[in-house]
């Protein structure tokens, strides 16, 4: 059974909107889960603009420049194909910023 994801994910986390699984375990319990989150493709986001890493560069710092929240760190992971946010974070490392989907970018 597929049910909305219960409240208390706020609308800028990854998690808002996606959707609950219950499931009955053999023993009788029953567990309730979010589905797998599906990634966009990175050619999905409008590329906004382009960061080169600094040192010390942090994806939620990041996100409060380009996005106005500093917990959108997650936008830029998946602008990025990032499975491993980390992997963006070497000083040098050029990075796309980009909007979500729907959302039209500005030109580089």
């Amino acid at each position: 059974m597929t049910a909305p994801a219960p409240p208390g994910y706020p609308a800028n986390s990854r998690y808002a909107g996606v959707p609950t699984v219950t499931r009955t375990l053999a023993d009788g319990r029953t567990v309730t889960f979010l589905r797998a989150r599906i990634v966009p493709r990175p050619e999905a986001f409008a590329t906004m603009s382009e960061h080169t890493v600094a040192p010390h560069d942090r994806l939620d710092t990041l996100a409060a420049t380009y996005h106005g929240d500093s917990e959108l760190w997650w936008r830029i992971a998946d602008a990025n194909a990032a499975v491993d946010p980390d992997d963006l974070l070497a000083a040098g490392t050029r990075i796309r910023i980009g909007h979500p989907e729907g959302l039209p970018g500005v030109p580089l």
